[in-house]
């Protein structure tokens, strides 16, 4: 949808189609070309062999992006996994990428970090719970654990191995993932947020142009729950390459896109 440069692609995570990136879509289509697709064994589009890595999904993309004549350089906009894919699609063709939005990105550790911190189960857990914690304690290792049949310790080896992308600007936008989490007993919610922040701000060493925003109030699927942060911070990224195009063209700017940005290296607001 839409025109212009440079061309916006929206990369979903794991637990939505791309279909719910329509109305960041839409309302992104007033200031760019904003492209969205469902990845293999995903929504409308065909199966494909398992298991699957990052690298092989970022070559589908590459080459679905060329098959359909879209031009590059690219903002590449990554929700949740979908964040690891858009970092390395921006190491392994860094000349074709303008910048990266980062929405409450998954990170490489975050399977250490908060595996070891589910309480063991008890008897009166609920299934939703049970599924969480084994997922994350030890199933996400396997493919058949994930409907695209994910190789996770693979993808993971392979997103540590990204190094600095230079001067590329990216903007991480980062929810409050876990003080909106129902699963998760309220007492412990801000401990979990605290650790989940610790890292998304490593995402800040990738270049040496990059930003923060906050989205606390919401939880981590903000294509849902808030899309216009979504454009808000996007906007302001193709606003900054390509000064004619104005934030207060977003329809989401009227809401207050500054809030909680912040410059590299500095606190929370």
């Amino acid at each position: 949808m839409g025109g212009g440069r440079p061309t916006v692609v929206l990369e979903t995570g794991l637990g939505a189609e791309s279909a719910e990136w329509a109305a960041v879509q839409e309302r992104l289509a007033l200031v760019a070309r904003v492209c969205r697709y469902d990845r293999a064994n995903r929504g409308a589009s065909d199966p494909a062999p398992t298991p699957r890595t990052a690298r092989d999904m970022v070559a589908d993309l590459d080459r679905v992006l060329k098959a359909a004549g879209e031009p590059g350089p690219y903002v590449l906009v990554g929700h949740s996994f979908g964040g690891l894919l858009v970092r390395l699609y921006a190491h392994l063709h860094r000349e074709r990428v303008a910048g990266l939005v980062l929405v409450d990105s998954m990170h490489e550790d975050q399977f250490d970090v908060f595996g070891p911190l589910f309480p063991p189960a008890k008897p009166d857990d609920s299934q939703p719970l049970r599924e969480v914690r084994a997922f994350w304690t030890g199933g996400w290792r396997k493919p058949e654990s994930t409907q695209e049949g994910i190789d996770f310790p693979s993808s993971l080896d392979q997103g540590r191995a990204i190094g600095s992308l230079g001067d590329l600007p990216i903007h991480v936008l980062t929810a409050g993932t876990f003080l909106n989490q129902p699963l998760v007993p309220g007492a412990a919610r801000p401990h979990l947020q605290a650790r989940w922040e610790e890292l998304q701000r490593r995402f800040l060493d990738l270049s040496s142009r990059t930003t923060q925003s906050f989205a606390r109030e919401h939880g981590h699927f903000l294509q849902r729950e808030a899309p216009d942060r979504i454009v808000e911070a996007v906007t302001a990224m193709v606003a900054q390459l390509h000064p004619s195009v104005s934030a207060a063209r977003s329809p989401g700017s009227a809401s207050g896109g500054a809030r909680g940005r912040n410059r590299r290296g500095s606190g929370p607001e």
